[in-house]
């Protein structure tokens, strides 16, 4: 189990938090956004988010700039014993066919590695 220097559980959210303060932080010109899935609220929420657009499956990070002949890089974050839901999968190769990179992280320093791989490297992925 991943755990954070305090000895705690690290979990999805503590991971991606840690992503986006390190991009936000270090890259300011680098738009990153998040994709709230509607996970954690109540049903009727999630009914509203829906209504509005929610997509389950999405990724949970979104990079918004144009590298390497991709449009995109999408991030879907996981804890080592995460896994990959079927609509994570589904959507994942649909934005794979659509010109997005996708990747799933396992940690922040693992999702950090790629983000910076893609923004930095000069030939294509």
């Amino acid at each position: 189990m991943l755990k954070n220097h305090f000895g705690n559980k690290m979990t999805e959210h503590s991971i991606q938090t840690k992503v986006v303060q390190y991009i936000r932080t270090f890259y300011p010109d680098v738009l990153i956004c998040s994709i709230p899935n509607g996970s954690g609220t109540t049903a009727s929420n999630r009914i509203h988010l829906y209504q509005e657009g929610l997509l389950a499956g999405m990724p949970d990070l979104f990079i918004a700039e144009a590298r390497h002949g991709f449009n995109g890089m999408f991030i879907e974050m996981k804890t080592t014993k995460g896994t990959e839901s079927i609509e994570q999968e589904k959507i994942r190769k649909q934005l794979n066919d659509k010109g997005y990179l996708v990747f799933v992280a396992r940690s922040d320093r693992t999702a950090i590695n790629l983000i910076e791989d893609y923004l930095l490297r000069d030939d294509k992925i």
